[in-house]
């Protein structure tokens, strides 16, 4: 990890399931995630939804709610109302899981 990922605001979640194989996240990567700072438009977030579940998307803000969507064709998006979401973080840093069988001794 580098010194600018592991500042006191960030933590790390590890990924599961592949909603956002397009974008190249991946079950079992692990994200690093800095603690909730809207700063543009879209970005890749964790959040809660209805207090229940955690989810790993795209996320854009509006003043009429939240739109969520993965970054995989074959899922739709969400739309939420600002009640039923809290932002818990942004992505800013990956550490892509390597798998035991892809691992070779020389």
């Amino acid at each position: 990890m580098t010194s600018n990922v592991t500042r006191h605001n960030t933590y790390a979640l590890k990924v599961r399931g592949n909603a956002m194989r397009d974008c190249n996240l991946f079950d079992g990567d692990v994200i690093i995630i800095r603690r909730y700072q809207h700063d543009t438009q879209t970005e890749t977030a964790v959040a809660e939804i209805n207090q229940q579940k955690i989810a790993l998307k795209q996320l854009s803000i509006s003043r009429s709610g939240v739109q969520l969507w993965p970054e995989d064709a074959l899922q739709p998006a969400l739309f939420l109302h600002n009640r039923d979401i809290q932002v818990l973080g942004m992505v800013m840093g990956v550490e892509p899981h390597v798998s035991k069988s892809a691992i070779t001794e020389h």
